[in-house]
């Protein structure tokens, strides 16, 4: 592994870390906003957007990306 490669990976570890906190404390305090915008509206399983995903990523998987795209299309 290269230097440039164990650095991001040092990023991304790090930064899932701090999600993690973060999801901990939004637990603790009962911040249901904070917990709603860290796990997937399609199956409740922690996203960590923007650990080893994009920053904005809402779904934890294209699966349910589909599935939620899905729902909203059979609505229409």
């Amino acid at each position: 592994m290269c230097r440039a490669q164990a650095y991001r990976a040092r990023r991304v570890s790090d930064r899932i870390m701090a999600l993690g906190m973060l999801l901990a404390e939004a637990e603790w305090n009962g911040d249901r906003r904070m917990m709603r915008l860290l796990t997937c509206p399609e199956c409740g399983r922690i996203t960590f957007a923007g650990g080893d995903r994009r920053r904005d990523a809402v779904h934890c998987s294209g699966r349910c990306r589909s599935r939620s795209w899905r729902r909203r299309a059979a609505v229409l």
